[in-house]
């Protein structure tokens, strides 16, 4: 019997990532942006083409981008200016198992539900310790 997990694996993910490059942040990324928070340290996790990640680097922020599919990182490469590159990296992996570091903020924009039910609290554990205390989770 094929899991959830393995037909979303399998999904070609392309259009999905044609359709939302260039995209304005989220909303909740917008709103987050205009009180005016320091930038910091953000994890964007399923970043997709990186319409958050791209929204968080040019308020400052130093982004790190987690997506299982490689091709993630090159849409977003194909949309910084080259005064971003030196606050981006990216990990190409399942974020439910990508360590995750200590950080200010974490954007999961849609991503949340690809977690399978028996590995949420797992996922949710690991966030809430690698929130540094009093900064934010953005979903």
């Amino acid at each position: 019997m094929e899991r959830e997990d393995d037909r979303r694996k399998d999904k070609n993910w392309e259009p999905y990532y044609e359709r939302t490059k260039g995209l304005k942040p989220h909303e909740n990324v917008t709103e987050f942006l205009k009180k005016g928070v320091k930038p910091g340290k953000a994890i964007d996790l399923g970043c997709g083409a990186g319409r958050d990640t791209i929204g968080l680097l040019k308020n400052g922020w130093d982004v790190l981008s987690i997506d299982r599919e490689e091709k993630a990182k090159g849409k977003i490469l194909e949309q910084l200016e080259t005064n971003d590159f030196c606050k981006f990296r990216f990990i190409q992996g399942d974020f439910r198992y990508v360590e995750l570091e200590k950080t200010d903020l974490i954007v999961s924009n849609l991503t949340l539900s690809f977690c399978p039910k028996n590995d949420f609290k797992i996922l949710w554990d690991k966030i809430n310790s690698s929130i540094i205390d009093g900064r934010l989770f953005c979903w």
